[in-house]
């Protein structure tokens, strides 16, 4: 899955003593403290996984002063009670409709909430979450007894067990910390009955290996491993055949293309399904394996996913699914007659199923379930489905600063109200008036967007980029464009140019074949080149002419560029070294070439981060120093000229992507926390004819 990140931590308020404020102030004051306490009951509730605790801190919510977050308090009280299976909920529901009616977003979701509770439950529906907290991982998969599912451990990077009924944890693999080794396990899929697992494995230094091995009753595996080869760039398993004898997989290759493709589990041999596709979400083999279906993003469609079915033997391929929308496998019902797959065609993620017949459409697919999106981990014999979902408080906040007291003039806000949980990477407009942004409409699905929020007056248009995945847009000088990596429907992946009003996509420069993924683009102050990171270098090129040059190179596992590392005037860059002994250092050297020169170093335990933000004049950097093997974390203002350097008062919980708005006082960044859970779906499945 790839999804691995570094998160940074988040800024709070810093309150104004309260004889110096206005009762207007003290209005904004009170709500600035309802929405913390809101938002640490979240994190009650989807990091630690404390429904209880949750609940007794959001019926406080619910009965205070604030309407806002008491009407959002309602509602995830409701959905705590759900979770518990608890009658409770509709009670929350009811109570945030009639009494907060004024507070639409949220009366609205409570309506939605209700209708869904009213609905024929087919002999007791039931979806409830069987596992949270911070552990919890989706690169798994659950065996047909639903007794636990594997997951990678990123304590250390060991491939584990989490038992749902006890609630015990247990690792499989004993590689050691990640001071002794790099290595690591990621995707892991367990046979139907448990015994055997394949899991795929980081070798720690160039490329992913897929490993299979018997399940121990105790003590660790004692894996062989399948494929081991220079010309694979990842792999992941998603599924055993019924019998045991072929893993379907899917494989990236140095080329840039990905196969789905069937391991033998004997002596790992491979044979090619489908090739060259783009997203693929889940590979799923029918109860009787003669058919395996899988999602597939084809060539030339943006943000449509469809559904196949071909039978094992390679006898051919039937179109299941297929719809301008983003669909999704999930699975298979026990008896095979049905095909269920995830769909946004309603406009948000819901469970259908389709019949099938010998590995065809036998009629019209119908809804199963409204409110399910997330990642298939397995069916139980008993019908029972476990999906992995993203929980998240994780946003973007604004606040304003006085760099020179090095405190904060006024207490942050969440200004983004849609989508909540998946708003990321914001960059100021030159001219200061907008604020671009990323967000998931659909986790389950992955659409992404391009957001222009409108700071007068709140507005937002959305771009929808002609690109099966983008990161990092930064505005062109001239507010008309952006620049931004990518890869498009054809799988190539470079630097690409998005136009700020059509969202129309032009490439700037592709990633060579075999060649490492081109990543953080930022425009010149002319408009006239641009600099991007290619591996351990910082390239800059022409537009016009399309040369290139190194602005710097690190030795491999010496340095890296860093985020942010290009001033606003295109005249220095920030870079990091670092070395065995955990020394890291930021330099700064002029754009035009010279000796770097130091800015800040740390000696363990003191650590620096992998970004930095400038000040608009391109005079100084706001870096982030770890302590205490990241466990406290403080921000620094240091200027380049080697002025005084000072810390800044500002809390620094979980933060990345820090922008510094034009006018030197408001800062945009992105805090909180994001977390993954597990829910069973349970009885959801219509009776057997």
């Amino acid at each position: 899955m790839r999804r691995r990140a570094l998160v940074f931590a988040g800024v709070t308020a810093v309150l104004v003593a309260a004889a110096m404020l206005t009762p207007t102030a003290v209005t904004a004051r009170q709500a600035s403290q309802a929405e913390t306490a809101l938002q640490a009951a979240i994190r009650v509730e989807t990091v630690d996984g404390n429904l209880k605790g949750a609940i007794e801190q959001y019926q406080k919510l619910a009965n205070g002063a604030d309407r806002a977050v008491a009407a959002k308090a309602l509602v995830r009280l409701g959905q705590c009670y759900e979770k518990m299976g608890s009658s409770e909920a509709r009670k929350a529901y009811e109570r945030a409709v009639r009494d907060f009616a004024e507070q639409k977003a949220a009366a609205a979701e409570a309506q939605g909430r209700l209708a869904a509770l009213a609905a024929p439950t087919r002999g007791g529906v039931t979806y409830r979450q069987v596992w949270t907290g911070p552990k919890v991982d989706v690169e798994g998969t659950v065996p047909s007894d639903g007794r636990y599912v594997s997951f990678p451990d990123w304590d250390t990077g060991d491939l584990a067990l989490h038992d749902f009924t006890t609630g015990t944890d247990r690792r499989l693999t004993d590689k050691g910390s990640w001071d002794k080794s790099s290595e690591f396990a990621e995707e892991s899929v367990l046979s139907r009955d448990g015994r055997q697992i394949v899991y795929s494995w980081f070798n720690g230094k160039d490329r992913y290996q897929l490993r299979v091995a018997a399940v121990p009753a105790t003590g660790v595996v004692q894996p062989r491993t399948l494929i081991d080869s220079a010309d694979v760039e990842w792999i992941a398993p998603y599924d055993w055949s019924p019998d045991g004898q072929w893993i379907a997989v899917a494989v990236s290759k140095k080329d840039k293309v990905t196969d789905i493709a069937l391991i033998s589990a004997r002596d790992g041999s491979r044979r090619v399904i489908r090739t060259d596709v783009g997203d693929q979400a889940a590979c799923r083999f029918s109860p009787d394996g003669r058919y395996l279906g899988y999602s597939v993003n084809e060539k030339g469609k943006n943000r449509e996913i469809d559904v196949f079915v071909m039978t094992v033997d390679g006898g051919g391929e039937s179109r299941a699914i297929v719809n301008p929308g983003r669909d999704v496998m999930m699975g298979w019902s026990p008896d095979g007659k049905l095909l269920l797959f995830a769909t946004d065609r309603t406009g948000t993620s819901s469970l259908w199923a389709l019949p099938v017949a010998e590995g065809k459409p036998a009629g019209e697919p119908f809804l199963l379930r409204p409110d399910v999106q997330g990642f298939p981990l397995g069916m139980t014999a008993s019908g029972s489905m476990f999906v992995g979902s993203q929980i998240s408080d994780r946003d973007i906040h604004l606040a304003t600063v006085d760099f020179a007291a090095g405190k904060l003039a006024a207490a942050p806000s969440r200004p983004i109200q849609t989508f909540m949980g998946s708003n990321d990477q914001p960059d100021w407009s030159p001219d200061g008036k907008y604020l671009a942004y990323t967000a998931v409409h659909n986790t389950a699905n992955g659409d992404k967007i391009l957001a222009i929020r409108t700071l007068a007056t709140g507005e937002t248009r959305e771009l929808h980029p002609n690109l099966r995945g983008f990161n990092w847009p930064r505005w062109a000088p001239d507010g008309t464009w952006f620049v931004s990596q990518g890869t498009d429907n054809e799988g190539r992946q470079g630097i690409w140019r998005i136009d700020a009003k059509s969202g129309a996509v032009t490439p700037i420069v592709l990633t060579p074949q075999g060649g490492p993924f081109l990543q953080r683009p930022q425009c010149s102050p002319d408009g006239r080149r641009i600099f991007y990171h290619r591996g351990v270098a910082v390239i800059e090129r022409d537009l016009q002419s399309g040369t290139e040059r190194d602005v710097f190179r690190s030795e491999p596992n010496r340095g890296a560029p860093v985020q942010g590392g290009i001033s606003p005037d295109g005249r220095h860059a920030v870079l990091r070294e670092f070395n065995a002994s955990g020394l890291s250092v930021f330099r700064v050297m002029s754009i035009d070439g010279g000796e770097p020169r130091e800015l800040v170093r740390a000696e363990p335990p003191q650590g620096l981060g992998i970004s930095v933000a400038w000040t608009p004049d391109s005079k100084a950097v706001i870096v982030p120093l770890f302590f205490e093997g990241g466990n406290r974390r403080e921000l620094w203002f240091i200027p380049i000229d080697g002025g005084a350097r000072r810390k800044l008062d500002l809390p620094y919980e979980n933060q990345a992507g820090m922008q510094v708005h034009p006018d030197g006082r408001q800062i945009t960044y992105v805090s909180g926390q994001k977390a993954w859970e597990i829910m069973v779906l349970e009885n959801f499945l219509p009776p057997r004819k």
